[in-house]
Order: structure tokens, then C-alpha cells, then sequence
């Protein structure tokens, strides 16, 4: 069996100790970097690679982050988890965003969890994101497996457990209230009670009652004393769903409650508390909300102790063949099969209403139809009327994402070596990064005339280029 050649990056001796021994024990070999600089040097001189690394988020002369684009673009196939401390979560979400494994917490006290995530790398096993999307097809989220929601799935995961408040952003019918329902089913506080509430959906002028309760006599009505959300979600979790459309007047009671936990009841005298963890959702740009005036700063920030962007369906069109043969599978009226004319009809459609519009249009569909086998002629017809042709990328996405790091490392590096404009050749600079450019072209034609034989016509539609860009490219002077 190959051993694993496993990078570990941090400035602390404790911490590089610790993981030698933890690791070779595993039958690993181990690099050890202290430094970003140690990294630097390893990315132009190793040429084995690694299969994993293990990276402080904080360096005295560099960051985690910076590093986990550096890794990834030189060894794409690296496995890079990020060692935090609790009050860097969330740039450790980020760098999950941006490729990351997973992240681990400092100090390592849960040594079962460490080694579970640690075992799960070295075995490059797929079972922890099979059970992970098991788990969340139990609360109505059903994505592939390159799906984009794998990546937002795992880290709403990791986030479960921890007492801190989630905005979920999403169009309308992406599924917000589902993944809410997945945070709360995850979390310590899962026996406890989930109360959602939709902020958009209340007069203004009953929603402070609703959320905060009110007392006998109150308001005209009020003919008894009644517990609002605050209440009712007490130990549990707060949705607050469409959280924009939120009047001033009840933003202001919210960041109260937020900030002290504190709330008083319509017509009420006494301060009740309540210990709730929120989770609040918006298809609201809420920042520009805020520079707008709509929204106060202060609530957006306490709403957003961590940010959940669930991508539109739109952008994520390998998930429709799951999701439809996942709702056609568990059917109240029996399973239905969905023939791949009707999958490739579904794929070039826009969803404007997203998951939600997609599985009303498959249960219409079945009601109208009620056929054993879904084909592309029994959708709706102003689906099929509206379709748009959806063309796969011609570069991979991983690849595409290699490319953006090296020319950010590439742009950090020339910015690192300018100290100082005195004494820059400036002209120098813009003619030799232009002529990188050809010397790009050419490695790539050159590389693509290979693949094809010199089949120029069949390399232009590869590259969507024309036959003349070829020749120019080739005929450049560098």
C-alpha cells in the first residue's frame, strides 16, 4: 500500500509534534513546514506531491488561506484541511468555499472527531459524503454528487453544533427553510423545539405580538394572555425566514433580543429571557439593503455570525436528474420513472422558482398524465417552449479554478517583489507579461494539436476559436 506523504504547516512546535507522531503512526511520511515561506520553497521544489496537508489558518508571515490557494494550484489533488481556533470560524467556512476539506479546531480535545476527519482523508473515502447527503435527503435536500451543494451541505454540518447564528441567502424555491431544518436537526438542540416564522408573511403592525407574545387586555382582542415565538422557541431554534422584509420598528426589538437574549411581552411589564440559537434566511441582497437604509447594520451583522449562499438550480443542473428520480421514486401514488429526454427538457430550463418549481412541475405533471413513465412530451408546454440551450464548460471547473490561483499567486508575487515603483522598468513589465500571453496560446495550441492529431478544424471547436486565432497564435513573435 502507497504510503501518504502528508503536509503539515504551522508555526507551533507543540502542534507539528503532535501530528508527526499522530500521524506516522498511520504509517505516513511527514513534511513539516514552519513558516509560509517553508511552503513556498516546498511548491517549487517538491515534484512527488501530497496527498493531504494540514494548514494553520494564522502564520506570522502568512495566512491559511493564501496558502490553501497555493497548495491547490500547484497539487490540485491535495486534501487541505485548516487548523482554526473558534474565533477564526468563519474565515475557516471560507476557506472550506474556496476548497478546503474540512477544518479542525484548536485546542484538539476531541481526539475520536480528529481522527475520524483525519481517517476519512487518508482513506480518501467517499462514505462520510454519501451518509452526509443520506442525511440531508431526510429533510427534503436531495443534490449529486459534484454538486455544488455538497460543499454547502458539509459545512452547514460542521456549523450545527456550534452556538452561532446562520444567514442562509438563496433565490426563492432553493430550499433556505429545508437547510434551517437540517442545522437544527444536526445541532445539540435537535429535541428541542424548531419554530419558523415568516417575517414577509404578518401585517407589521401584528408582528411584535407574534414574536414576542402579548398580555390579557393588551389590544383589543386580546382576551387572554398569549406566548409569542420567543417563547415557544425557547432551548430550541428561531427560523426567521425572509428576515429583509423586516419594518425598522421590529429590527430594533430583534437586535435587543439577539444581543441580550432579553424580550418583553405586548402590554407586558416583566422582562422574559430566552436562550435561542437563530437561524435567519433572505433572497434580499441584505448589504445593499443596508446602504439603502432598509436594513439596520448593526442586525446584519449580528444575523450573519456565518453566511450559507445556497446556489439557484439554475447553476447547478447536475442535481435536476437526482432530485427528479429522488420525488418520483417516493411518490404517494407509487414510483415513476423519468425517461432522459424528459431529463435533458428539465436541464435547459432556467427555474426561475428553483427546487420548489421543479418538483410542482413533476407533481403536476404525474396528476395530469398519471403514466408509469415521464417523457419529455408529457411536460407542460410553456416549459418546453422556454428552454434554453445549457452548454457545458469547456474547461473543467477544477481546472478553471487551478488557473485563477496560479495567476493570484502569480499577481502576489510580482506585488511582493515591487517594494518600491523607484527604479521599475514599467514598460518592461507590460511587454513581458504580454508576451506571457502568446507563450500561454502557444503551450496550449501546441498541446491541443497534439490531442488531435494536428486536426486544426476539430481543435478550433474544442477551444471555440477559429482556424485564423490558431494561426495567429502560432505565428506570434515572442
Amino acid at each position: 500500500m502507497e504510503k501518504k506523504r502528508i503536509l503539515i504547516v504551522d508555526d507551533e512546535t507543540e502542534v507539528t509534534t503532535f501530528f508527526t507522531y499522530f500521524l506516522k503512526k498511520k504509517g505516513c511520511d511527514i513534511v513539516v513546514a514552519n513558516s509560509g515561506k517553508d511552503v513556498e520553497r516546498l511548491l517549487h521544489t517538491d515534484t512527488t506531491g501530497f496527498h493531504a496537508a494540514l494548514v494553520d489558518l494564522k502564520l506570522p508571515d502568512a495566512d491559511g488561506l493564501t496558502l490553501l490557494k497555493q497548495i491547490k494550484a500547484v497539487f490540485p489533488a491535495c486534501e487541505v484541511l485548516i487548523m482554526t481556533g473558534y474565533s477564526t470560524i468563519k474565515s475557516a467556512v471560507t476557506a472550506m468555499q474556496w476548497g478546503a476539506r474540512d477544518y479542525l479546531e484548536k485546542p484538539f480535545d476531541d481526539l475520536s472527531s480528529l481522527e475520524q476527519v483525519i481517517d476519512a482523508v487518508l482513506s480518501s473515502s467517499s462514505k462520510h459524503s454519501d451518509h452526509l447527503s443520506q442525511e440531508a435527503a431526510q429533510y427534503g435536500i436531495v443534490y449529486s454528487s459534484d454538486s455544488p451543494m455538497a460543499n454547502v451541505t458539509a459545512i452547514a454540518k460542521k456549523l450545527a453544533k456550534k452556538a452561532i447564528h446562520v444567514l442562509i441567502e438563496g433565490e426563492t424555491g432553493t430550499g433556505k427553510e429545508l437547510m434551517a431544518r437540517f442545522l437544527h436537526g444536526a445541532s445539540n438542540r435537535a429535541q428541542q423545539p424548531f419554530v419558523a416564522f415568516n417575517c414577509g408573511a404578518v401585517p407589521e403592525s401584528l408582528l411584535e405580538s407574534e414574536l414576542f407574545g402579548y398580555e390579557k387586555g393588551a389590544f383589543t382582542g386580546a382576551l387572554k394572555s398569549r406566548k409569542g415565538l420567543f417563547e415557544l422557541a425557547h432551548n430550541g431554534t428561531l427560523f426567521l425566514d425572509e428576515i429583509g422584509e423586516a419594518p425598522p420598528s421590529i429590527q430594533v426589538k430583534l437586535l435587543r433580543t439577539l444581543e441580550t437574549g432579553e424580550f418583553m411581552r405586548v402590554g407586558g411589564e416583566q422582562i422574559g429571557q430566552s436562550n435561542i440559537r437563530f437561524i435567519s434566511a433572505t433572497n434580499r441582497d441584505l448589504e445593499h439593503e443596508v446602504e439603502m437604509n432598509r436594513f439596520r447594520s448593526d442586525l446584519l451583522y449580528r444575523l450573519e455570525g456565518i453566511k450559507l449562499s445556497i446556489p439557484p438550480l439554475r447553476e447547478r443542473i447536475q442535481d435536476i436528474p437526482t432530485i427528479a428520480h429522488y420525488y418520483l421514486q417516493k411518490r404517494s401514488g407509487g414510483p415513476c420513472e423519468i425517461e432522459q429526454d424528459a431529463i435533458e427538457l428539465l436541464q435547459r430550463y432556467d427555474w426561475p422558482g428553483n427546487v420548489r418549481q421543479l418538483i410542482n412541475v413533476l407533481n403536476q405533471t404525474i396528476a395530469l398524465h398519471e403514466c408509469e413513465r415521464l417523457r419529455a412530451e408529457h411536460l407542460p408546454a410553456n416549459l418546453r417552449s422556454r428552454t434554453v440551450q445549457v452548454n457545458p464548460p469547456t474547461v473543467p471547473k477544477r481546472i478553471e479554478q487551478a488557473i485563477d490561483h496560479e495567476c493570484e499567486r502569480f499577481v502576489d508575487t510580482i506585488s511582493r517583489l515591487v517594494t518600491s515603483v523607484d527604479g521599475i522598468d514599467f514598460d518592461y513589465l507590460i511587454k513581458r507579461v504580454k508576451q506571457l500571453e502568446g507563450e500561454i496560446g502557444r503551450t496550449i495550441i501546441a498541446k491541443g494539436l497534439t490531442e488531435t492529431n494536428g486536426n486544426r478544424q476539430l481543435l478550433s471547436k474544442k477551444l471555440n476559436i477559429t482556424k485564423r486565432t490558431i494561426r495567429y497564435i502560432l505565428n506570434e513573435k515572442a
